[in-house]
């Protein structure tokens, strides 16, 4: 029995086909939710809209400084890998779930596939960075979005049951491009912004919101929970949260997004939209390379990104909406 650990909003939308392909062929598992992210909008929500079956088992871990999150995903999951026995854990990304997670099986002798391996912004001041340089060194299968991530594993010396899969997160993106959404505008970008180094330094966090402010574009801004309050501008409009569903149809709809995500920068580059990265580096070289991304930590020369045109490039051939079906075939020539 294969058991899915989910923790974080990432985790929902990258699970989502996998889980969905594992039940076409008939392969059992069941899913851990560490509940990392437990707010409705971050949590619950995706579960309901993707149809996703409820989680088996709730770790109600909840939040708390990076340490304290890890840790109590790593106890708590010793306990639960002891009763249920699974022949593998299957981790997702980068979050402090896929990291506590993976320790607990790793010491315990139980396989570790980790989707979306490799992949690295070479930024230790990431604390993703730091989960992800850990979880690949310690996992037994490694599934990578694109060549630049098994390049990074080899370069690592990680060369054994390294395959590229493709981007799974694109195959959530194509099934969710089908659905009608409930949310719709005419926004001519989105601004998203989640990350410490953006949101928890009040005057950064000013000094974003009013060189947006200044492009004379109309803004939405996808308010996320860490994110307190915030003044008034008068190109910007303030909204909750929103689902997968929605957000994907508001960004298709849009020109562009200005963002800290990692996520978004791919799904922006499919969707063949503008995006601004709010970072010095990037664990995505290749929405880069594609031209839909660049990035940006000199809020002074967003202006300027702004209205660079993009140059769109040919998608990586993998990232096709079937890097669920890649990782399912070797899910089941290795373990039968």
């Amino acid at each position: 029995m294969f058991l899915h650990v989910l923790g974080a909003r990432p985790n929902f939308i990258k699970a989502f086909p996998l889980l969905a392909r594992m039940k076409e062929e008939g392969i059992p598992y069941q899913i851990v939710h560490t509940d990392q992210h437990y707010q409705y909008t971050m949590s619950e929500i995706f579960f309901n809209e993707l149809n996703m079956p409820p989680p088996d088992f709730h770790l109600e871990t909840g939040s708390g400084s990076h340490a304290f999150q890890t840790s109590q995903v790593m106890m708590k999951c010793e306990d639960l890998f002891q009763k249920l026995k699974p022949s593998a854990i299957i981790v997702y990304g980068d979050v402090n779930s896929t990291l506590g997670a993976a320790l607990a099986a790793a010491k315990m002798q139980i396989t570790i596939i980790h989707i979306e391996s490799g992949s690295r912004s070479f930024d230790k001041t990431m604390p993703e960075e730091i989960n992800r340089i850990m979880v690949d060194h310690i996992s037994d299968v490694l599934f990578s979005i694109d060549k630049h991530a098994v390049d990074n594993l080899r370069a690592e010396g990680i060369k054994n049951n390294v395959y590229l899969s493709g981007n799974i997160m694109i195959d959530t993106l194509h099934y969710v491009l089908s659905l009608k959404p409930k949310y719709t505008s005419c926004a001519e970008y989105i601004l998203t912004l989640h990350r410490p180094t953006n949101v928890d330094d009040p005057k950064r966090l000013d000094s974003i919101l009013k060189v947006v402010n200044s492009l004379n574009r109309q803004v939405i801004f996808v308010q996320h929970p860490r994110i307190k309050k915030i003044g008034r501008y008068s190109n910007i409009k303030t909204i909750s949260p929103l689902g997968y569903v929605d957000f994907v149809h508001l960004l298709q709809q849009s020109c562009g997004v200005i963002t800290d995500s990692g996520g978004i920068q791919c799904e922006a580059s499919v969707l063949n939209k503008r995006c601004i990265t709010l970072r010095n580096t990037t664990e995505h070289l290749s929405t880069i390379e594609l031209g839909t991304n660049s990035l940006c930590s000199d809020l002074s020369l967003l202006p300027a990104l702004i209205n660079t045109a993009k140059h769109m490039k040919e998608l990586p051939m993998i990232w096709d909406g079937h890097a669920s079906e890649r990782i399912v075939k070797v899910i089941k020539e290795l373990h039968g």
